[in-house]
Order: structure tokens, then sequence, then C-alpha cells
């Protein structure tokens, strides 16, 4: 019989990416600890339902358009307080932190920072007054959230994402001749991810006749420009966005895992295809790939160095006892130290070693938002004519 999990979840959205996926992976480890993880979506839009509907667990998206900003702060304090859980996690977004602000004396208030850039420590931080517990997911966010004054009151823990392995099946190799199948999985966006450096090594795999087949698989801005760049790459094949629940089918069928980002965090397209044994090349980040990624599991290069990626990839195609030697300690090593098990057993010890909580009233009085501007727009007179002009608006 399953039971509710101490915690609620709370995220501004759950975009295609890891701040989602990772709590696909928490809610199916919670599952199969006989609880469910509820979790709270400041937005309509769930690309990853189906996957929740798998294992029956609750996700509450917000779907009134005739809401302020304000009510539907009051609405996610709402759907949280009917669980009246111990903890709450929020995610991602100012707007899953404001909840931290109004949960009741005693709630365990846990923050967490996915990425290793700016816009993430500056949410937290916003709200270090209002955290109990900020968690980094690698060991260098970690150390950057101790080093932040905004923190001292608060619990600095590291627990590193965890990715759910029992339905995730180490590659194929393939026959020996076979060409060797490289793939980028994720956002088609420059910012960070700097697809321009993927089109790059596409087209210095192709000049060189590289005996590989590159499989770019993702959505988002970039895609038709990427798509136009490389229309006459003839070792390019495109993939639009893969359900969450045909990723593993996708990595089993790979050798060689790129991933060329300026900035990351902990990237769980990474654990999942070293799970699966592809062998990452990653851009060489001390953020969390460095904490995952060695010499005798993967490659790390030079943030840039577009051209030793393919220097490596020549070499896997003329060596590939090499990439199956560091595609079994890849496996290995991660399905070991990066179980969704062991991540939530992690968060359900920060929460069961929490006292216990007051319960939660079914109104909270909502305070103007710090992450807004004007501040005087969002309380008082101005928030209820906001309030009557939304509602008037959207009645036609």
């Amino acid at each position: 019989m399953k039971r509710l999990a101490p915690l609620v979840a709370v995220t501004g959205s759950l975009p295609l990416g890891g701040s989602s996926t990772f709590l696909v992976n928490f809610a199916r480890a919670m599952r199969r600890r006989g609880m469910i993880l509820p979790i709270i979506v400041l937005d309509a839009e769930n690309v990853y339902a189906e996957d929740f509907k798998a294992i029956d667990n609750p996700v509450h998206c917000l779907t009134n358009r005739r809401l302020i900003y304000e009510d539907r702060l009051h609405w996610s304090y709402q759907q949280t307080a009917q669980y009246q859980p111990r903890a709450v996690l929020s995610c991602l977004s100012p707007q899953s932190f404001e909840i931290l602000r109004v949960v009741p004396h005693g709630v365990l208030r846990m923050s967490i920072v996915q990425s290793d850039d700016p816009g993430p420590y500056a949410a937290v931080v916003a709200y270090g007054e209002w955290t109990d517990v900020a968690i980094g997911v690698s060991k260098q966010i970690a150390a950057h959230l101790q080093m932040r004054p905004e923190l001292q009151r608060a619990r600095i823990e590291e627990i590193p994402y965890g990715i759910d392995f029992s339905d995730l099946i180490v590659r194929d190799p393939g026959a020996p001749n076979a060409p060797l199948r490289v793939i980028y999985l994720g956002r088609l966006v420059e910012e960070q991810k700097r697809v321009s450096r993927i089109a790059q090594l596409a087209k210095m795999l192709a000049a060189q006749a590289a005996h590989v087949e590159f499989t770019i698989a993702g959505d988002g801005p970039q895609r038709e420009q990427l798509r136009a760049d490389l229309r006459s790459c003839p070792i390019v094949r495109f993939l639009d966005s893969v359900p969450y629940d045909q990723v593993a089918g996708l990595l089993r069928d790979q050798d060689i895992y790129v991933l060329l980002s300026d900035f990351e965090g902990l990237p769980l397209s990474l654990l999942e295809a070293m799970g699966c044994g592809v062998v990452p090349i990653v851009s060489d980040l001390a953020s969390g790939i460095s904490d995952v990624v060695d010499e005798s599991r993967g490659f790390r290069v030079p943030v840039g160095n577009v051209e030793r990626v393919a220097e490596i990839i020549m070499e896997l195609t003329l060596n590939r006892a090499n990439l199956d030697g560091c595609s079994e300690q890849a496996a290995r090593f991660v399905r070991e130290h990066y179980s969704a098990d062991q991540m939530a057993e992690r968060y359900c010890h920060l929460v069961n070693t929490a006292p216990q909580s007051e319960n939660w009233p079914a109104k909270a009085s909502i305070p103007v938002p710090r992450c807004v501007s004007p501040t005087w727009l969002y309380g008082g007179l101005p928030r209820r004519a906001r309030r009557w002009m939304k509602r008037l608006l959207n009645a036609f």
C-alpha cells in the first residue's frame, strides 16, 4: 500500500531536461520505498506526464490563467498544505522558493542548486533567510554554497543526482566492423550547451571520413539552425525530443556520448549514458563532471577544444578494446555510486531527522514576493487591482 512521502517537491516548471528528470527518478525511487512524492508545478506544461502516470505519482500543475502571481503562489501553498508534509523541497525558479517563506514553523525548508552558474545560486541565496538545508548536486556546487554568507544559517549538503537503473540495459557493442555510434542527447541551445561545437565536431569527423554514425537527439531554439548547418553532413541523423521512457533504448545502441558545454552541474544525461556503458567525451568542468569522469571510464577535454574530441573519436574507431574497457568501467562506477535509491535514502534521512512540524493551515498570507519589481505593485491595493484586471481580461 502506498503512503505519502514525508516531503513535497515544488517547482516553477517541468521543462525538458535534467531538472525534471531528477524528479522522475526521485519519484520512482520513492515508489519502490512504498511512498509517493507529491510534485507541485506552477505551470501548466508537464512533458513528463506519462512517466509520472506510469508510477501513479501525483503531479499538480497550475492551469488557471486568471491568477495573478501572488495568487499562483497561494495556490502552490494550498496544494502543498493538503499533504501536511514535514519538509518542502524547492527545485526551480524563484516561484518555487517563495513557498519557503510561508510554511509553518518546524517544516524543514530545503532548496536545491542543479547547475554551476550564477542564476541558480542567486535564486537560492535570495531565500537564504528561509532555508534550512541548501543542497548542491555536486561537490563544487556544495562548496560554493558553503561560501555564501547569506546561507550561513543553513545546513549545506551534497546530494548527487541518482538514476533509476532498474530498466537501463548496458549497451550492445554491435559488430566489430560497424560504424562507431556517437550521440549528443540534450537541449539544442547555444548558451551553455554550445551546440555549435557539436556541428563543428560532426563536420570534422565527416571531413576525415570517420567510420561513425552521429545522432543528435533533442529540441531547443537552435534546432532548425543546427539542422540547416548539417543538412549536407552524411554521418548525421537527427531525432526530435525523445520521450524519457525511450532514452534507455536509444542509449543502448550508442558507443560514445559527447557533451561540450561551457558550464554544467551534474548532467543527468551523462549519468544515464554512462550507466548504459556509453563512453563519455565531455568538457573538463569541475562542477560535477570531474566527480564522475576520469581516464578509466571516459575522456575530459579542455572547454572548446573540438579538435581534441575529434582526435579521441578517431582513435577509438581504431581501438575498440579501449572503448569496451571504458564502457565497462563507466557502467560499473555510475551504477554503484549514482543510483536513485541512494539519492532517495539521503533525502529521507534529512527529513526523518528533522523535528516534527506543526499542522499546515488551509490558507496562508502571501507577502510581497522578493524577486519582483517594482515591489509596490505586489501588495495592498495594487495587488487587488491587478487581481481584478487579470480576471476581467481573461473573462473574454
